[in-house]
């Protein structure tokens, strides 16, 4: 018996936190994590005798073992339809970002594609970035579009701004529902994200999103949300010949080669895999003309979870410390022209998602 539960003891301490906290609550262990008490915090609200109406929302965490709940804000009659969106600045709270990991490096140069510039971005300091990230930046992000079939009620994914700059992890449910909207790709949502309904005329006022109603994949609004959606981008359409993308796109993406270290290497990315391109036209001086020259020379190739090594005789050329994980089962080619030989390495991502940089 001993035995026993010394066994289930290690297979436990083998379990990753989520692993282990699902494996808990499955034997009815009660269990309170930072993120429960984060959400006790934006349901408590003064009261002063205000007469208020209770507006439903739906949380989606980001780890699927946990299901989706049905939270509920107060908004006082007196001001319904004066504040705008008012779930923005309740929820913001929740993404605080003090007690999570930036990546500032990251912050810095998605920062500097924004302003088009390095030269402002540049000179930020490490504490302004950290002190506006923990202010809680909430993003929405529009699943239907207001338009007059739908009265001019949109539904909207609620989000952290900077969740990608944490490295939090990828909100799958979240991009399954965009994709049943109509998204096609699904935009990408990093950890835990809010689901709510707002209604845009005669007045903006937030109205209730219900789970299991409104979450189902038979509701009605996620049915007719591809025509609806296609009903505003053709109105926005007459009055735009340039309509904004839905999010811009990533390094990499749509076949476009980013260049890297002065033109090193190059790299191009889908969801699923990553493929480099490094050139051989000259190696310690020599040409490198032909495949033959290559595979006698000896190139090697070595594949990590979070690396890959490229050496030619017998010295390193390229070393990759990737942003995420990717298969070990790499494969390798070479591309000849008239004027150089390439090498072509294409590695599986881990997780389908696109990268916004190569390197960690």
């Amino acid at each position: 018996m001993q035995d026993d539960r010394e066994t289930k003891t290690t297979s436990t301490r083998d379990m990753s936190p989520d692993e282990r906290l699902a494996w808990l609550r499955e034997r009815g262990v009660t269990v309170e994590t930072s993120e429960d008490r984060r959400r006790k915090k934006i349901t408590r609200i003064k009261d002063d005798g205000e007469e208020f109406d209770n507006v439903s929302f739906v949380h989606i965490p980001q780890d699927k073992s946990l299901p989706l709940k049905d939270l509920t804000m107060k908004v006082s009659k007196s001001e319904t339809g004066k504040g705008g969106d008012l779930l923005m600045d309740y929820l913001r709270p929740f993404f605080s970002a003090f007690d999570e990991k930036l990546d500032l490096d990251l912050l810095k140069e998605q920062t500097s594609k924004h302003f088009g510039s390095t030269d402002s971005p540049g000179e930020v300091s490490e504490k302004s970035l950290r002190d506006v990230a923990a202010q809680g930046q909430v993003e929405t992000f529009c699943l239907v579009n207001p338009v007059p079939s739908n009265k001019f009620i949109t539904v909207n994914i609620y989000l952290d701004e900077v969740g990608m700059l944490k490295r939090l992890p990828l909100n799958s449910r979240a991009g399954d529902m965009a994709l049943r909207a109509g998204y096609n790709p699904s935009p990408q949502f990093y950890g835990n994200v809010f689901i709510g309904r707002l209604s845009i005329k005669p007045v903006m006022k937030n109205v209730d999103f219900k789970l299991g109603l409104d979450t189902s994949p038979d509701a009605k609004w996620l049915q007719l949300a591809t025509m609806q959606n296609l009903e505003y981008q053709t109105a926005l359409n007459k009055i735009s010949s340039n309509p904004d993308q839905v999010q811009p796109s990533a390094d990499g993406e749509d076949g476009i080669a980013k260049t890297e270290n002065g033109g090193l290497y190059s790299w191009t990315q889908t969801d699923e895999e990553i493929e480099i391109t490094i050139p051989l036209k000259f190696v310690d001086g020599q040409d490198v003309v032909t495949t033959k020259d290559v595979k006698v020379r000896g190139l090697k190739v070595k594949y990590y979870p979070r690396k890959l090594l490229v050496s030619f005789q017998g010295k390193e050329l390229l070393t990759l410390r990737f942003f995420a994980g990717v298969d070990t089962d790499g494969c390798w080619t070479l591309d000849t022209n008239k004027k150089d030989v390439s090498v072509i390495i294409t590695c599986e991502k881990i997780d389908p998602l696109l990268w916004p940089r190569i390197m960690e």
